[in-house]
């Protein structure tokens, strides 16, 4: 039985991200006038930098996640203004040792892996499994219903 699931979520901004996004925009347009004053023609060519860089930082802000899951294997990467992909995190649910409604997630998890889009749309999940050096990982994330069903049949009995 070979499954392949793609699914990516928007991420949706928190306020701390809201504020980051400001301070992109306010700490260049005061640094560039002041280097413009302090330095002149130099001034104006740091000041083109330091906008470049800020507008990549601006823009970075925007990304979706996305779950793909082909047969025991499930893939977490960032879709960074829709035109960047970058891989985070690859895990087996064979591996699994749990898994369940954020709302149980045990004390003892293991080191925390975040992957939540902060939507309400999806119930989000914990899952415990491990990796490929025997270390125990928690990811936190937002399945549909086609991988909750694969996670159904691939880790049963594992539910909490």
């Amino acid at each position: 039985m070979e499954n392949f699931i793609e699914y990516s979520l928007p991420y949706k901004l928190t306020a701390q991200d809201q504020l980051k996004r400001m301070l992109c925009i306010f700490v260049p347009l005061l640094a560039g006038v002041g280097l413009i004053m302090w330095l002149g023609l130099l001034g104006i060519l740091l000041c083109a930098v330091l906008c470049y860089i800020s507008y990549r930082l601006f823009v970075g802000f925007y990304y979706e996640l996305e779950y793909s899951l082909l047969e025991n294997e499930i893939t977490f990467s960032k879709i960074i203004n829709k035109e960047r992909r970058r891989e985070l995190l690859k895990a087996d649910i064979a591996k699994t040792e749990r898994y369940g409604l954020l709302e149980n997630l045990p004390k003892q998890a293991g080191k925390i892996y975040s992957f939540l889009s902060h939507q309400g749309e999806e119930p989000a999940y914990y899952w415990i499994t491990g990796n490929e050096k025997g270390e125990k990982l928690c990811i936190l994330f937002q399945p549909n219903e086609a991988v909750l069903e694969v996670f159904s049949v691939r880790a049963r009995g594992k539910m909490q």
